[in-house]
């Protein structure tokens, strides 16, 4: 474990621990305990926008790891209510105005729920870094919290491959996962589990120190 993931683990815990919603989905991850013996939390977000300034959450699909198996009985899958969507937007995920009507819930409902869905998890994703981003902005905003839960890039583990592909498809297609609905964040979540699953193989046994952790 890197000695600036500790360090940004006590600034952390020292600038929020004063709030009650912090304190209320804040655990600690024991990062000497065996990859195998973690529970991850694989995370994807549909937006408005691939521009971090322009991005707001549409959607959140998020499902767990134990004992190196995906759980997908647990899985989540939300709406959130938002209205204004552009036409190049909805082109890309296919989430109409109609949808999050019928379907969307208030994004402090749904980001709750997440908190208290990945506690005491490690949470994983494809360019985890964005969706870190825009869930953030809205915890910031409603609870002055940022999102507390160590995160893991698949981008960063496949760094210790020859994988060249950079997208999730092309990655996926590289490593023979097969490929469900794309632009949905529950399918999306389900092929990068399969992907961690794969990548992680090698440091099963080792500690999840060993592996590129933020924070």
């Amino acid at each position: 474990m890197s000695l600036l993931y500790n360090l940004r683990k006590s600034i952390l815990v020292k600038r929020y621990s004063s709030k009650e919603t912090f304190r209320k989905f804040y655990e600690e991850v024991d990062t000497s305990r065996k990859v195998k013996e973690t529970t991850f939390t694989v995370l994807d977000t549909e937006t408005t926008s691939p521009d971090i300034k322009r991005a707001r959450l549409l959607s959140v699909g998020a499902l767990k790891i134990e004992n190196m198996s995906v759980e997908l009985s647990t899985a989540i899958h939300r709406f959130v209510l938002q209205k204004g969507l552009e036409k190049e937007s909805v082109e890309v995920h296919g989430i109409t105005e109609e949808d999050l009507l019928s379907k969307g819930e208030p994004v402090e409902a749904v980001l709750e729920d997440l908190l208290e869905y990945a506690k005491g998890t490690v949470i994983v994703g494809f360019n985890v870094e964005f969706d870190k981003k825009v869930i953030e902005r809205d915890l910031k905003k409603l609870f002055g919290v940022p999102l507390p839960m160590p995160r893991l890039d698949l981008l960063a583990l496949l760094k210790r491959t020859d994988v060249v592909s950079k997208t999730l498809e092309g990655i996926a297609k590289d490593l023979d996962i097969p490929i469900g609905a794309t632009h949905s964040a529950l399918d999306d979540a389900y092929t990068t589990a399969l992907l961690f699953l794969r990548l992680a193989h090698p440091f099963r046994e080792s500690p999840l120190f060993s592996l590129p952790l933020m924070i």
